[in-house]
């Protein structure tokens, strides 16, 4: 099993969660640890690091999903991954790759995984311009 964490900055954790249980209901090996305004770098990384072991308990590979690449949350989740077999950092976590990751998750290895979800994802942004002028 892959467990997942994610994080970001202020309550964008808990607030995916909240949407992905909303849409799907509670998922297993998944956690959510924010960082709000007032933590400090090291209370994140002591947040993530407890998140890490409980899920190293049932999950062979884990994967971090963070919301800006190079931002706080990001590089705490590098200098965690840094210390676990088999765990990745993905950013640009949104709600379709959250609930495409825990649903694809249970036969893949965390490779395979992520190279799903960059395939399904990459494509996926769409711009419509109702009132634009031709």
């Amino acid at each position: 099993m892959i467990g997942i964490i994610v994080t970001g900055h202020g309550e964008f954790a808990t607030g995916l969660a909240s949407a992905i249980e909303l849409i799907a209901g509670r998922h297993e090996n998944f956690e959510a640890v924010d960082f709000p305004v007032h933590y400090a770098n090291g209370e994140l990384a002591d947040a993530l690091a407890a998140a890490v072991k409980k899920l190293q308990l049932e999950c062979d590979d884990l994967i971090f999903c963070t919301d800006i690449a190079g931002g706080v949350p990001f590089n705490q989740c590098i200098l965690q991954a840094s210390k676990v077999p088999n765990a990745h950092v993905i950013s640009g976590t949104n709600i379709p790759i959250l609930l495409e990751a825990l649903f694809s998750r249970i036969n893949e290895n965390a490779t395979n995984l992520i190279n799903i979800l960059k395939d399904s994802h990459l494509s996926r942004i769409q711009v419509y311009t109702p009132n634009a002028k031709a």
